[in-house]
């Protein structure tokens, strides 16, 4: 599927049928090779890829990141499935190196966001190939309509953060569809639909960028987190972030700090379930990514 620039729409009725769209061209050839460029250009910089806390809420830092989330044509398409009011609540850099064991286990997003909304969108933009060899992501068609059982693994080479994973009892991988991308392509996909990805067995890196949109509807909940305002007007309690572009390096981080320490606080909290180990381990890892935040906030870089 392609964005026309005459029509500028999509399939919405297979989108709620399905669950995800794609594949829908968002930049040219040489705008995705820019990106790309200006990401890694910034980890050579620093020596090292991006950490996990630049991962999350990259709009806050970076230039590129933030031109992404404000693109028109993803907004377009993102304004046809949950209306004119739209919020960018939060956005993940996933990097799969050449030839590494990382993957994302099967799993549905909704269950552990602390959102409490109709639907949220994520634009999921491919910055170089996303191939089924690469590790793109894999959908189930239609398995957005219910929330299955989840549960934390905490495997080493899951890219989630408390490895969730829906028992394969409940899967059928038969039924998957690797949504294979070109570099500036992107597809959608509900926050309740069972995805994952395989690992990346191929020479180049697997670069993606996840976009979560949500609507600025007043009777949308965020447990206490920050979302930045990318288009219309916001109707709900959500505090609102502050726009990085054109700010220094140093008011950027800040702010940066502060949306992290909110995600974190609201996302490493545990099920109602969860056993007395589990309810530690999240604690510990909250308390410590909180004290992180406050540093960085400090320290502005």
């Amino acid at each position: 599927m392609t964005l026309t620039d005459t029509a500028n729409t999509i399939d919405t009725g297979q989108y709620q049928s399905e669950g995800f769209l794609f594949p829908i061209k968002v930049l040219g050839s040489d705008d995705a090779i820019r990106m790309r460029a200006e990401l890694e250009a910034i980890e050579k910089l620093q020596g090292h890829p991006l950490d996990k806390a630049q991962c999350n809420k990259s709009y806050l830092l970076y230039d590129w990141a933030d031109e992404l989330v404000h693109h028109p044509v993803i907004l377009d398409a993102v304004e046809q499935l949950i209306g004119p009011d739209i919020l960018c609540l939060m956005t993940n850099l996933f990097t799969k190196e050449a030839g590494s064991k990382s993957y994302v286990s099967m799993h549905q997003d909704a269950a552990y966001w602390g959102v409490d909304a109709d639907d949220v969108v994520t634009a999921w933009v491919a910055l170089s190939p996303a191939t089924a060899q690469s590790g793109v992501m894999k959908v189930e068609p239609g398995s957005h309509k219910s929330i299955r059982t989840q549960i934390n693994t905490y495997a080493k080479d899951n890219l989630l953060t408390r490895g969730q994973e829906i028992p394969v009892e409940e899967l059928e991988p038969e039924r998957q569809i690797y949504m294979e991308l070109k570099p500036g392509e992107m597809s959608l996909h509900h926050f309740q639909l069972v995805h994952g990805s395989d690992a990346n067995t191929t020479d180049d890196r697997r670069i993606g960028f996840a976009i979560r949109y949500v609507a600025a509807k007043s009777n949308v909940r965020a447990d206490n987190q920050s979302a930045l305002l990318v288009r219309g007007q916001n109707h709900t309690n959500i505090t609102m972030e502050q726009r990085g572009k054109g700010q220094s390096p140093t008011q950027r981080y800040r702010e940066h700090a502060r949306a992290m320490r909110r995600l974190v606080r609201s996302m490493l909290l545990p099920e109602k379930e969860a056993g007395l180990g589990e309810r530690a381990r999240l604690f510990i890892t909250r308390q410590a990514a909180v004290l992180l935040t406050y540093y960085r906030q400090i320290k502005g870089g």
